[in-house]
């Protein structure tokens, strides 16, 4: 059996892949001949794969898939002709309007090699810094700070030194669902060494339920809280006198203004928003161990004061003399698989190749490697800034590859419309269906995961080839070659490359010159400047900096141990917050009765706007319409009801710059309510992923508006304020089989994809049109009372088969999905009727483990098993629910897998542990917080 090595096409963590074929020849294999798992011997995940990485290859089957060039007509053309109109399109629109009146737009899904290529194209040849990717929506607010600290983009930490912390920080991260391989390393770490576990996060997340110490301070408090720590390490003579004078600038003035923050715990913790005792818990820690780690993501990057919150992290490190060393430090959980690779090559507007800048210096070395008279005079804009400028009309033409900025991007409606304006638009995509590609002019059929070859660089900085085993059909391409095409249809010198491999040649080339000439630059791929095409096929994983071959391989690397930074001094620099960190409180206050604080965030089984993941039934079921999460003391004040429906609009604010209420207050998304007491009273929290692909009402995005950081440019996606109202529903429910997505009075539509087909969750406002949907004077109707529901039932046939079923009810529906599904085609008789209403009678379970497939009836079943085994043979005196839990993960596998839904499972399993205790009429005092990995 052959076997072919590579990356896993998601997060941050980078994880190694092994997938093999029981066929000898791979160019006609196809994804059911193949068998994927974990790369035992990668670095970053040693075999471990999470829900989403073990269904990779099913995220192949896409319902539709672009594969061949074509225009907004439809009309298909070959790549010569695609090729040229862009060439001649941007040529004559720079010529007209100058270089900045053009943009491109990329993704952390691209390989570093396309993404050299794209900046080449652009900064060296186009003479635009208008280049940005979606990296910028997730990772620069971090990338801004080290810059600010270390004078350089490098993180300076390895994934090892999860294993070897005393404390393990965690802020702003549900790292359970958005990177479980490294959360159970985390787990593991806590379960050997000891190590104590703290979430900084005003939810009470999947990972805050598993922490030592869970701080659920006011959103945007995260300031106060390190600055505070900062000056209360001072305070308690605990920082590295040493090492800051030898190694640091700026500490005397910074720590005074944190003092300011110490000299009351009581006063600062009540700004945090926690109890005091919680604070100095928190802050005593950090003072009582030499090795303690802070890792930061979403929570503390999506926001207007990111950056700052970060600089105020690696202060209190930089104080403590924790930089570089092993177990400790700052480290950057990065979002996408390829989103350092990005920057490394200069993705951001703001940056050049090989984490260059925009100095003279550094612009004539680039010009002079790329043999072009010049580059890019200034830094260009970044994203958000970029598309206000395309529906301000600056720039007429964009190409957008691998993204779904209509989704992605805030004020959605005003992407789709400065799009859907512009007079150019170019995208490069797998699949037509993205919200971003119907808005195309040029749509362009790109290489996905499994055909595309190059390199990525994950969180801690190790390069892994992603190599391609599924022969590209149709006339599909890589992301470099398309751009190459137009170059040269434009006149460029430099974009005649063979392969993947030599674009790489020449970007580690060029590593090479930039650390010639600027030494104190970190990154080096000076070691493999040199390979040659059998070697870049067969490299390593390996973790930049390489300075020579003989690294080639290497791990566990840390930089800036040595003390000297990337600095022009060689120090690092302690940064003062822009903003008074007690200025800062719980972001903004509810302005009016239905008004709350709207946090977005990943969910557990899906990625970004699920292109590549919303058509995989099994990472479906968990949730298969749009939610909104809501303290319940909050329902009954805004009207609301459990399970009912929720319209979300942006709040109007005159404090708020862009507000997308202002400029389109039509915009709203929709969602159904879901009681959950973990949430804080004044907030509310809703997946990120949603889009017009999937829900008629869209995404989050709707009601966020555009306000950003202003050193990172990152937008402040969390802790909007929105308003809430209730949308009263006639009838609601589901249809299977044939459906009519434009049909009359359609106010609530959710398609679904289970794994014998589809479904589509469909609500009207109007009773009769809901009677009326899809009813002909064939269609068989009638109602089934299920207690005081009143369901109506719908079974349109051909030919005596079932082809249309649909069910309705004034209240939500709640049924097996995929066992209704399976009537469809069968013949409608008494029979099927029969077997209809048993199955409606037996109503419907919620996932819980998406590895497993296994749901909370299943679980609650067999802990209610183990309950009775343990009276039975023990005495209720001897029950263990750790001992009963870990049976019954045993036995179901949940949990087991992944781990990244260990803390759902484990309230389930609580929750029907109590149940059955509550039975016995004894209380019964048993460690049912116990954690059981």
């Amino acid at each position: 059996m052959s076997v072919v090595q590579s990356s896993c096409a998601y997060c941050g963590v980078g994880c190694g892949v092994s997938v093999s074929s029981n066929k000898p020849n791979w160019t006609d294999v196809d994804a059911a001949d193949l068998i994927l798992v974990g790369d035992n011997k990668h670095p970053a995940n040693y075999g471990h794969l999470c829900a989403k990485g073990e269904r990779l290859l099913d995220s192949l089957a896409q319902p539709n898939v672009l594969r061949y060039p074509k225009l907004r007509s439809g009309m298909p053309l070959d790549w010569d002709k695609a090729s040229t109109l862009i060439a001649n399109t941007f040529a004559q629109t720079i010529a007209e309007h100058g270089p900045d009146s053009v943009a491109l737009y990329l993704s952390g899904q691209l390989l570093t090699e396309d993404y050299y290529v794209a900046n080449k194209f652009a900064k060296g040849f186009l003479k635009t810094a208008n280049v940005d990717t979606n990296s910028r929506l997730c990772m620069s607010s971090a990338v801004s700070a080290m810059q600010r600290a270390f004078g350089e983009d490098v993180v300076p930490g390895c994934y090892d030194d999860l294993e070897q912390a005393d404390v393990i920080v965690l802020a702003g991260a549900n790292t359970a669902w958005t990177h479980p391989v490294l959360f159970q390393r985390i787990l593991a770490a806590k379960k050997a060494n000891n190590a104590q576990l703290v979430v900084i996060d005003p939810l009470s997340t999947a990972t805050a339920k598993q922490a030592d110490l869970h701080l659920a301070i006011k959103p945007g408090a995260d300031l106060a809280l390190f600055h505070g720590l900062l000056g209360y390490l001072a305070d308690q003579n605990c920082v590295d006198h040493a090492y800051i004078t030898a190694h640091t600038e700026g500490f005397d003035s910074v720590v005074s203004q944190a003092q300011k923050l110490s000299k009351n715990l009581a006063e600062l913790a009540n700004q945090v928003g926690i109890p005091v005792s919680e604070l100095t818990e928190f802050y005593q820690l950090v003072a009582g161990h030499k090795k303690v780690l802070t890792a930061s993501c979403q929570g503390v990057n999506q926001s207007t004061i990111g950056t700052d919150v970060t600089n105020a992290m690696i202060n209190c490190h930089l104080a403590l003399g924790q930089i570089g060393q092993p177990g400790s430090g700052f480290f950057s959980l990065t979002g996408q698989p390829n989103a350092m690779g990005g920057r490394e090559v200069g993705g951001l507007a703001t940056q050049l190749a090989c984490h260059m800048g925009f100095s003279d210096l550094e612009r004539q070395l680039l010009a002079d490697f790329w043999q072009t008279d010049s580059v890019a005079e200034q830094k260009g804009l970044a994203a958000v800034e970029m598309f206000d400028a395309l529906a301000e009309g600056k720039i007429k033409a964009i190409w957008i590859m691998g993204t779904n900025p209509v989704v992605s991007l805030p004020n959605s409606d005003k992407i789709a419309k400065a799009l859907a304006d512009c007079p150019f638009v170019v995208v490069s995509e797998i699949s037509p269906d993205s919200d971003t590609a119907k808005l195309a002019d040029v749509l362009l059929p790109a290489q996905g995961w499994s055909e595309k070859c190059g390199t990525v660089t994950n969180s801690e900085r190790t390069i892994t080839r992603q190599r391609g085993f599924i022969t590209p059909k149709g006339e599909a391409k890589a992301d470099w070659w398309a751009v190459s095409q137009v170059a040269q249809k434009m006149g460029f010198h430099g974009f005649y490359f063979d392969d993947s491999a030599s674009i790489f040649n020449e970007f580690a080339t060029l590593s090479a010159r930039v650390k010639q000439q600027f030494p104190n630059k970190v990154f080096d791929l000076t070691g493999l400047a040199s390979l040659s095409k059998g070697q870049y096929d067969a490299l390593l994983p390996t973790q930049w900096p390489i300075a020579s071959t003989s690294q080639i391989g290497q791990q566990g690397e840390r930089v800036f141990s040595d003390g000297v930074f990337a600095t022009a001094s060689g120090k690092a620099e302690f940064v003062a917050p822009f903003i008074t960190p007690l200025s800062v409180n719980s972001a903004e206050l509810p302005l009016t009765h239905n008004t709350l604080l709207l946090n977005s965030g990943r969910s557990r089984d899906q990625w970004h706007t699920m292109t590549r993941t919303g058509h995989i039934a099994s990472l479906r079921a968990s949730i298969p319409e749009p939610v909104i999460h809501l303290h319940s003391s909050q329902l009954q004040k805004l009207s609301l009801t459990d399970g009912g429906l929720v319209r979300i609009q942006a709040a109007v604010n005159s404090n708020s710059v862009d507000s997308t209420a202002a400029h389109f207050p039509s915009a709203f998304t929709m969602a159904r309510a879901v009681i959950d007491d973990d949430m804080p009273i004044n907030m509310a929290s809703m997946s990120m992923h949603w889009s017009a692909q999937f829900s008629m009402t869209k995404g989050v995005n709707q009601a966020l508006d555009a306000r950003v950081d202003p050193v990172s440019k990152q937008p402040g996606f969390k802790c909007q304020p929105v308003t809430l109202s209730s949308v009263e529903l006639a009838l609601q429910g589901m249809v299977f089989g044939q459906h009519d997505p434009s049909a009359q009075g359609l106010h609530w539509q959710v398609a679904q994809t289970l794994e014998n087909g589809l479904c589509h969750h469909i609500g009207f406002m109007n009773a009769e049109d809901g009677f009326a949907y899809q009813a002909t004077q064939y269609s068989l109707k009638w109602t089934l009372i299920l207690g005081s529901q009143h369901l109506h039932i719908q079974c349109n046939m051909d030919k005596g088969l079932l082809k249309a079923l649909k069910l309705l009810s004034d209240t939500k529906v709640d049924v097996a999905l995929t066992q209704m599904n399976a009537f469809i085609g069968k013949p409608v008789d008494n029979q099927l009727i029969k077997q209809l209403h048993q199955q409606i009678k037996a109503g419907n379970s919620p996932l819980v483990c998406a590895c497993t497939a296994v749901t909370e009836d299943q679980i609650s079943e067999q802990m209610n098993d183990q309950f009775n085994d343990q009276v039975m043979s023990d005495g209720i005196a001897n029950i263990s629910f750790a001992q009963a839990l870990d049976n019954t993960q045993s036995l179901l596998g949940c949990g087991r897998q992944c781990g990244s839904c260990h803390s759902e499972v484990k309230q389930c399993a609580k929750q029907s542990w109590q149940e059955a205790l509550s039975y016995t009429e004894i209380e019964h005092q048993h460690a049912v917080e116990e954690d059981v990995a």
